[in-house]
Order: C-alpha cells, then sequence, then structure tokens
C-alpha cells in the first residue's frame, strides 16, 4: 500500500468546508491567494500526511492482578513539499510547520472525531508530539504500512517492551483503524447524503484495518515572505490495545540455591568430560 494514500474519498466537501471555517475576512485581505490557497505564482500548495497510532498498554503481575494501565501514542508525519500552480516546487518554511498543532483544535472540533471511538486524551495529546518534523517522527516511505522499521511503530512498541522485566504478551490487537459508528453515519447520511447520492456510511462492528473516515484539515493560507502557503493535511489514526504479564521471578531467599545448584550441575558435567576424555 502506497505510504502516501490519504484516504480522500470525500476530500472536495471537506477542503471546502474547511475553508469556510478557516478564512477569517482579514485573513483573506491580507493573503496573497484565496481560501483555497490558489492564485499566483507566489501561493504553493501541499498534501501532507501524519500517521497517529494511539492505543492502551494493560500490565499484569505474575498472579494476574493488574500493575497498570498506560495510554500510548507517538505519531509521524509526511512533508510532501509546497509547489504552485506551475508545478514549481519550493521549500517547507519552519515557520508554516510551526503551526501544525492548530490543527488539533480541527480534530477536536470535527463531528467526525466527536461521534468516534478516538479517545480525547488521543487528540490533546497530539500537541505534545508537535515538533519540526511536524508531529514526531519522519515517516519512512519503504516500510510496510503500520510495521516496522516505520519510526513511529518502532517507537510505539519499545513502549509496549519498557515494562521493567520480562513479560509475556496475551492479547495485541494489533493496529487498526477505527470504526465509523452509527452515530456517526447517521450524522454523515442525513446531512450529506443529498449532495453525495451513493456516498452511505455503514457503521463497521468488526475489527478493521481501513477507515471510512476522512480526517482532511486545511492549514493556512499563511503568508510568509510574501508568498502563500497552504496544505491539506490528512490524519491516518490506528489504535493498539495491548495486555501483558511479567513473567515470575524467584523468591531473594531462592537465589542462592539455585545459583549453587547451578553451579554444582556445570561441575559435574566438566567432570563427567574429563573421565570420557
Amino acid at each position: 500500500m502506497n505510504r502516501r494514500q490519504a484516504h480522500l474519498r470525500r476530500v472536495t466537501w471537506m477542503a471546502a468546508l474547511a475553508a469556510a471555517i478557516l478564512t477569517f475576512s482579514g485573513q483573506a485581505k491580507a493573503d496573497p491567494c484565496n481560501s483555497l490557497g490558489m492564485g499566483g505564482l507566489n501561493c504553493f500548495v501541499a498534501t501532507d500526511v501524519v500517521n497517529v497510532y494511539y492505543g492502551t498498554l494493560t500490565l499484569l503481575a505474575p498472579d494476574g492482578s493488574l500493575l497498570s494501565t498506560t495510554d500510548l501514542e507517538t505519531a509521524e508525519s509526511d512533508l510532501g513539499g509546497f509547489s504552485n500552480s506551475s508545478q514549481q516546487p519550493a521549500p517547507i518554511p519552519s515557520a508554516f510547520v510551526a503551526s501544525f498543532p492548530s490543527l488539533v483544535g480541527q480534530l477536536q472540533g470535527d463531528t467526525q472525531v466527536q461521534l468516534s471511538t478516538i479517545p480525547a486524551w488521543a487528540i490533546s495529546n497530539l500537541t505534545n508530539l508537535a515538533d519540526a518534523n511536524g508531529f514526531g517522527f519522519v515517516t519512512d516511505l519503504s516500510a510496510p504500512l503500520n510495521q516496522p522499521p516505520d519510526p513511529a511503530v518502532v517507537a510505539f512498541e519499545s513502549q509496549l517492551a519498557n515494562v521493567g522485566g520480562p513479560y509475556t504478551t496475551l492479547s495485541d490487537t494489533g493496529f487498526l483503524a477505527p470504526p465509523t459508528t452509527a452515530a456517526y453515519c447517521d450524522y454523515f447520511n442525513s446531512t450529506f447524503g443529498s449532495l453525495l447520492p451513493g456516498d452511505v456510511c455503514v457503521p463497521q462492528t468488526a475489527p478493521t484495518t481501513t477507515t471510512e473516515y476522512s480526517f482532511n484539515y486545511q492549514l493556512g493560507p499563511e503568508t510568509i515572505g510574501g508568498d502563500g502557503y497552504t496544505s491539506l493535511v490528512n490524519f491516518q489514526i490506528y489504535y493498539r490495545d495491548v495486555t501483558e504479564q511479567l513473567a515470575a521471578t524467584p523468591e531473594p531467599a531462592m537465589l542462592a540455591p539455585i545459583l549453587a545448584g547451578l553451579a554444582a550441575l556445570g561441575l559435574w558435567r566438566r567432570r563427567s568430560r574429563n573421565r570420557r576424555g
């Protein structure tokens, strides 16, 4: 699967909706580009992708009792680069990437997110992952989807392994896409059904690796150095729930006899080999 496949089934109305929400009259007058970032040769547009991985690690003691539940989240960005209407490229301004945290507010205000099973903490915590890459790591386009050596996946799995000792994995969902809920499908079909004939939202009741959501948001237009920059950012969100159990360790009082027994066994084996020799 192409790592830059953005699942933009409903990109047209999502982009128009985002533009209507984000465009303020004062900004429109000051910016050299229109509300969708289009205009002259100094108007640059990009399509970026952010992969988000969240989940919960449940850790059990050797006797099966609950030790902890921990929320985990990593993210990575694939910044595609800007170009104008003549396909002339432009570098990605750091000042533009610094605006990525504002996308969290768009996620929080999105009816798709509000009516989904995505927990609120997974969205708000993205502000803690914002950095010079957008959010978190840089996507490894050569890696299989949602698998190592993709850096955000590696970071997620390293947290699963950092439990303080040997453990056994009791259950692991793998990375799944948030299912479309009945509440969201009711909203979508009643609101957009007449505008998008044939595009019917159906609730997903079984675990799935594909999503019917379109988490697409517009960032910009922003004027930087006299040029206008706009990006349509697609979030691909996955969750993974894991239960692990720590392995039993010998009591301290038993360690000395065990070590002595192992030493005696080693000595006996060496003597046996000497006799045979």
